[in-house]
C-alpha cells in the first residue's frame, strides 16, 4: 500500500489566480478535468484576501475552487455581521450562477465554508440558515461584535444562542493566548472563542487548540499593521499555518471526497503527534 498524502504538501494540481469579476474576491482555480468542490474563505476583521493567498494556492493545489471574497465596509464603518452574512450568501449565488470566468470548474454540490476570526463568525452564521454548506473550518472565530459598540439585532450571538441549528460537521480550531491583554479588548475573548462555539455545538465538531499561536498567527504575514493588536504567541507562524492547512485539507478531503486516510490527521495519529510535541490538544464530540 502507498504511504497517505500529506494534507500539508502541496497538492497534485497547477492552479491559476484572478480577481473575479461579478463578485469581490480572488479565485484560486485548479488547472485539470473538474468539477471540483468549492471552498469559500472569508476574511477576519479589517483584513483581505491577499492575506490567505497561501491558503487560497493550497486548497486548488488540492484540486479545490477556492474564493476568497473581499467584504465591504471600512474601519470607521465597517459591515455588521448580518450585513457580512449577507454579501457571504451572494458569494454563493455567484459562484451558483456558474459564471463563465469558472469554467464550469466549480462543484456547489460539494461545498464547504471556511474563515478567520470575524470570517469564522460569519461563515458559522450563515451556516445556520443556509443549506448549502456541507462543512465549516472555523480559524480562531470570534463571536463578539465590534471592538467598541454594537447591538444584538446586527450582531447576533452565535455561541450558544444559534449553533443548535448547525447539523453540517465542524472544526473549531484556535489559541487561547490572546484571550486577555491586548490594544483594547482582547482579540479572541475567552467567553467569545473557538471553545465557546465548539461547547455549543450540537452537530459533529472538532475543537483544536493551538497552544503556542495567537489569534494572527494564521496570516500569511503575522506582523501585519493591524496584527499589532493582537499580542504574539510563542509559535513559529508557519508551523501554525502548515498545521492549519493539513487539518483544512484533511477534513475537506473526508467530507467531501470521502478520503479515509483523513481520519489519522484530524483524530489519529498525526494529531497524536502534534499534541505530543505540546503544539495542540483536541477534542471531539457528536459522533465527528
Amino acid at each position: 500500500d502507498s504511504a497517505p498524502p500529506d494534507p500539508s504538501a502541496p497538492g497534485p494540481f497547477q492552479s491559476t489566480s484572478f480577481a473575479a469579476t461579478g463578485t469581490d474576491a480572488t479565485v484560486y482555480l485548479p488547472s485539470g478535468v473538474g468539477p471540483f468542490p468549492v471552498v469559500v474563505l472569508l476574511h477576519g476583521f479589517q483584513l483581505g484576501p491577499s492575506d490567505y493567498a497561501s491558503y487560497g494556492a493550497h486548497l486548488a493545489s488540492w484540486g479545490y475552487v477556492a474564493v476568497l471574497p473581499q467584504l465591504g465596509g471600512s474601519l470607521f464603518d465597517p459591515l455588521t455581521h448580518v450585513e457580512a452574512k449577507d454579501s457571504l450568501a451572494a458569494v454563493l449565488d455567484w459562484v451558483d450562477g456558474a459564471p463563465a470566468q469558472l469554467g464550469g470548474a466549480a462543484d456547489m454540490s460539494r461545498l464547504a465554508l471556511a474563515g478567520h476570526s470575524m470570517g469564522g463568525k460569519v461563515s458559522l452564521l450563515l451556516a445556520t440558515e443556509d443549506a448549502r454548506p456541507d462543512l465549516v473550518f472555523a480559524i480562531d472565530p470570534v463571536d463578539s461584535g465590534p471592538p467598541f459598540g454594537g447591538n444584538a439585532t446586527d450582531y447576533p450571538s452565535v455561541a450558544p444562542e444559534l449553533m443548535g441549528l448547525i447539523t453540517v460537521p465542524i472544526v473549531l480550531l484556535g489559541e487561547t493566548n490572546n484571550a486577555t491583554g491586548g490594544l483594547g479588548p482582547a482579540c479572541a475573548p475567552a467567553d467569545q472563542n473557538f471553545a465557546a462555539y465548539y461547547d455549543a455545538a450540537a452537530g459533529p465538531a472538532l475543537e483544536v487548540e493551538l497552544t503556542e499561536a495567537s489569534h494572527m498567527s494564521f496570516l500569511d504575514n503575522p506582523n501585519c499593521l493591524s496584527c499589532f493588536a493582537c499580542p504574539a504567541g510563542t509559535d513559529d507562524p508557519a508551523e501554525t499555518r502548515s498545521i492549519t492547512r493539513a487539518l483544512m485539507t484533511a477534513f475537506l478531503e473526508r467530507e467531501l471526497r470521502g478520503a479515509p486516510w483523513a481520519d489519522a490527521v484530524l483524530t489519529g495519529a498525526t494529531m497524536d503527534g502534534w499534541e505530543a510535541a505540546g503544539l495542540a490538544t483536541s477534542a471531539s464530540k457528536n459522533g465527528f
